[in-house]
């Protein structure tokens, strides 16, 4: 049978996600569980402007995309460049003819100008070559064990979900609901609390008790004791558990967050909206910290 009609060929464009890399193209391996064949990701031309270029994700498949298998053959690509990136991910579909190999695409829509080592796109990502660092990421995911994949990719994808809710207007509302989503996608990473087997017994209603050993709050300090290091790490860990205390007990199961939005919300807090913005930085680029040590340490072969 012809290859043409054993695959299945996209290509999508990032509009939004400036291509910044020393090669116009790179080959990444196809995601774990995915029905990828070949996934190249190459710089290509800008609607806006000739002096940067967009991010292209060329797919071959071998199922044809639906809303079922969407998010393992292309959602997931998508999480791990936007966490190197730093830069929104919104796929354009391009029409392109299921004969084309992907070096005639990239003669077709790639860009001319493509690096430019002196810049940074993207705040919290400052370094350069960011699609290479995708390319390495995918490299660690096929080494991890089904249980840390399947935490990674979970907590990716609610990580990726609060950096969308901060492209949205109101941003009194959206500053809690995407903190507690960058809160839950480390909560994520986490093991899951530990309890006592010898459950006492209430004194008052003579039910049994679960004991509760290590809570949320002493997981996450676990899991960024084990991936992080460096002078900070303490003072890191005492912050997030701060933030987690207040975002997720005052904030929401509270009920604080429910009607105080008309008046500011969370950025009208005692501390001022300074403080809460640095608190912002940090919980991103510790998040994006604790993804990529995670990929690093949790290495089964």
């Amino acid at each position: 049978m012809d290859e043409t009609k054993e695959l299945w060929r996209y290509l999508f464009k990032l509009p939004l996600n400036i291509f910044n890399n020393e090669q116009v193209s790179y080959e990444i391996n196809p995601i774990p569980c995915s029905d990828q064949k070949k996934v190249v990701i190459f710089g290509g031309k800008n609607d806006q402007t000739q002096d940067t270029s967009v991010v292209y994700i060329y797919l071959e498949l071998t199922k044809e995309l639906n809303d079922g298998n969407r998010f393992n053959n292309l959602q997931s690509l998508l999480n791990v460049v936007y966490m190197e990136t730093g830069l929104p991910t919104y796929p354009l579909l391009v029409k392109i003819d299921q004969e084309d190999i992907v070096d005639n695409l990239i003669l077709k829509f790639g860009a001319n100008n493509f690096y430019y080592p002196d810049r940074s796109y993207s705040g919290t990502a400052s370094r350069p070559n960011h699609i290479a660092r995708v390319q390495s990421c995918v490299d660690l995911m096929h080494r991890l064990n089904k249980k840390d994949f399947d935490k990674l990719e979970n907590a990716l994808n609610t990580y990726v979900w609060a950096l969308e809710l901060r492209e949205l207007p109101n941003p009194h509302l959206k500053y809690t609901l995407y903190m507690t989503l960058f809160l839950s996608a480390i909560n994520q990473l986490a093991n899951e609390p530990l309890y006592c087997r010898n459950q006492p017994i209430c004194e008052v209603c003579d039910k049994k008790l679960a004991h509760q050993l290590t809570g949320e709050k002493q997981a996450i300090e676990y899991l960024m004791r084990e991936l992080l290091t460096g002078d900070e790490l303490s003072q890191g860990v005492a912050k997030i558990k701060t933030l987690y205390s207040e975002l997720r007990s005052s904030y929401l199961h509270s009920g604080k967050l429910s009607g105080q939005e008309k008046e500011g919300g969370f950025l009208f807090d005692f501390r001022g909206t300074e403080e809460l913005i640095v608190d912002e930085m940090e919980l991103v680029i510790a998040c994006r910290q604790l993804f990529e040590q995670f990929l690093i340490k949790r290495q089964s072969t």
